[in-house]
């Protein structure tokens, strides 16, 4: 499932800069309370980190 939020909001959302939005996206991760943040100020389902991650070690298993 994909969920699509600019990542503008959540750059505002978190109080970081939209680069570092987009290096967590792209591979770093976001923190527990990140993702808590995310759920309370956004309304972004926690599962939502979760099942990216999920997507993508079952992609790299594939290949």
């Amino acid at each position: 499932m994909v969920h699509k939020i600019r990542q503008k909001a959540i750059a505002d959302a978190l109080n970081i800069s939209i680069s570092t939005v987009y290096r967590k996206i792209k591979g770093l991760g976001f923190t527990q309370q990140e993702v808590y943040e995310l759920n309370q100020k956004l309304d972004i389902p926690v599962h939502t980190f979760y099942d990216e991650i999920e997507e993508t070690i079952e992609h790299k298993h594939a290949q």
